[in-house]
């Protein structure tokens, strides 16, 4: 009866053991928990848009527990009053890049934007630049402003040119009279002296 006593009390010991142990190793087996994936920070291309340039979004997108399902990108150009746009970009998983493109805008037009990335096992991960957004203004065409330099120096040019010819006329204008002059009072002269 002893032997019995010992026993029924190191029965629970023994299964609270083997339950630790059996614990344990399934804790070591068990995938870690879910990891969103990781979005770096974009670069755009052109890097200064201007009127009339769509701009190309291009962020690295990783996922270290699963495969990238997609990435988009949600832009606006009212401050998030009223407006915003979502887009679906293209992801290359060999490069781990994702690429989308956001329409162009008039000059003065200021657009932010955010990412947001989803993996195949339902986790996702946004990249707002910490709450300040991703953002750049358009700027107006640099064709345009140098057409309009142009345009000032050939009227310019052209305003010159106007004021030497009408400077050349009334310079050569004195010149004609005296040359007229001369020859009229030529003939007078003659004729007084062929008379006796």
């Amino acid at each position: 009866m002893v032997m019995n006593m010992t026993t029924k009390r190191s029965l629970p010991i023994f299964f609270l053991t083997l339950a630790l142990v059996v614990g344990s190793v399934a804790l070591a087996h068990a995938p870690p928990p879910s990891q969103p994936p990781v979005i770096g920070t974009p670069i755009i291309n052109p890097t200064s848009p201007a009127f009339g340039d769509a701009v190309t979004v291009s962020v690295n997108v990783t996922s270290a527990r699963s495969t990238i399902k997609n990435v988009t990108i949600t832009y606006t150009t009212d401050n998030w009053k009223a407006t915003n746009t979502t887009i679906v970009a293209t992801y290359n998983a060999t490069t781990t890049t994702a690429t989308g493109r956001i329409p162009a805008f008039a000059a003065g037009a200021h657009v932010e934007y955010y990412i947001i990335a989803f993996d195949n096992t339902g986790n996702s991960n946004l990249n707002d630049n910490s709450g300040g957004y991703f953002a750049y203004t358009v700027s107006a065409p640099t064709s345009l402003t140098s057409i309009s330099t142009l345009t000032y120096i050939l009227v310019a040019a052209g305003i010159a040119a106007g004021i030497a010819a009408v400077a050349f006329m009334i310079l050569k204008a004195p010149q004609r009279r005296s040359k007229q002059s001369k020859s009229s009072s030529t003939p007078d002269q003659n004729w007084t002296r062929g008379s006796p």
